[in-house]
């Protein structure tokens, strides 16, 4: 998995997966989770090697900042 073949083209890794615009979240070589933000942010001190859609994990958080990765079919949305 080579993670730079999904930057766009200002270098960053991408909020949403195309198609479909599913929320995504990464992992670094800490095995840590984190938001497209803190993924993106300039001088994060560990290599990104990992990314997928949430799907379904209502309850996935970055480890950085704490804030709350959304899920594509997790029940966030109001039925």
């Amino acid at each position: 998995m080579n993670i730079d073949e999904i930057r766009t083209k200002d270098g960053k890794l991408p909020h949403t997966a195309w198609p479909g615009l599913y929320p995504m979240y990464y992992v670094d070589d800490n095995n840590c989770v984190l938001c497209p933000g803190c993924a993106n942010k300039e001088g994060y001190g560990f290599e990104i090697v990992a990314y997928d859609a949430n799907w379904e994990d209502e309850s996935l958080y970055c480890d950085d900042c704490g804030e709350k990765i959304e899920s594509a079919y997790g029940g966030d949305i109001d039925e």
